[in-house]
């Protein structure tokens, strides 16, 4: 008879989900007094770590040998348009240097924020539904903390 030693693990839904932006390149602050704004309607998040893998393989070796290379961060965001959204998707212009930051577990567990520069903004209106729209923003330098809020 075998025996099985199962162990439940909760998962984060995506709806606990948060992204705050701050116009800039100051790192967002948390506590009591937090800067930056949530921005409204963002249903879908990337946050992505890369590493550019490295073939170091010598003449004469039949497989490739990898080492770590430089790291990069990438972001993009989407969820419904909201046009009243001054301080949060107002700020997603083509150009712009910002902090964007997301709680993965909501604002009351420490995220990551990135100094990033908006590469695109995308607004889609449809006859027969709702207004989305969509962001995607290249990194500068490493991930730092989004501290949590109190």
């Amino acid at each position: 008879m075998f025996k099985f030693n199962l162990q439940l693990h909760a998962e984060t839904a995506g709806l606990v989900s948060r992204t705050k932006i701050l116009a800039g390149s100051t790192p967002m602050a948390g506590g009591a007094a937090p800067t930056g704004a949530y921005i409204l309607g963002v249903d879908n998040r990337t946050f992505a770590e890369l590493c550019d893998a490295l073939d170091v393989a010598a003449e004469g070796d039949t497989y490739k040998k990898r080492i770590a290379g430089q790291k990069d961060t990438n972001v993009s965001i989407s969820g419904t348009f909201y046009s009243g959204d001054t301080t949060g998707q107002q700020v997603l212009v083509a150009g712009n240097f910002v902090m964007i930051g997301i709680y993965p577990e909501g604002p009351g567990v420490a995220g990551k924020q990135v100094n990033a520069i908006v590469t695109s903004y995308e607004m889609v209106s449809v006859a027969d539904g709702k207004q989305t729209f969509s962001a995607s923003f290249a990194c500068n330098g490493a991930p730092v903390t989004l501290p949590l809020i109190t």
